[in-house]
């Protein structure tokens, strides 16, 4: 089945890289200066950065019919708690909508806990 005109395929990019590492662990240093390295010397535009689980979800599943966003999840989802809080208070800066970017927006059954999330994140996989 087509959607839109475009015939079904798997990925229509690469789907790892460490761009997406990056990407994912833009909180933590040393990841923060080399992610600022790839964007040429700043963060990338704040509506672009990773700032919600939800929102993330919903790009790479398909559910926004983004079909270039093919990001999987790294290991340091199912261990690292830190990579969700911006203990370094870097400025993100702000989305189009207005909101400040900071600690990423977790799912509710998380309690807005990263601790939390990644017990029952793990859990789940196991």
């Amino acid at each position: 089945e087509e959607n839109q005109g475009i015939p079904r395929f798997h990925y229509g990019t690469h789907y790892s890289s460490s761009a997406t590492v990056l990407h994912y662990l833009m909180r933590l240093e040393p990841f923060t200066e080399q992610l600022v390295k790839l964007q040429s010397g700043k963060f990338d535009v704040p509506d672009r950065l990773f700032h919600s689980i939800q929102e993330s979800w919903l790009s790479a599943s398909g559910a926004t019919n983004n079909m270039a966003d093919v990001k999987e999840l790294i290991p340091e989802f199912f261990y690292l708690p830190d990579m969700f809080m911006n203990r370094n208070r870097f400025n993100f800066g702000s989305k189009q909508t207005g909101e400040t970017l900071d600690d990423v927006g977790l799912p509710k059954w998380a309690h807005n806990d990263p601790h939390e999330f990644i017990r029952k994140h793990a859990k789940a996989l196991e």
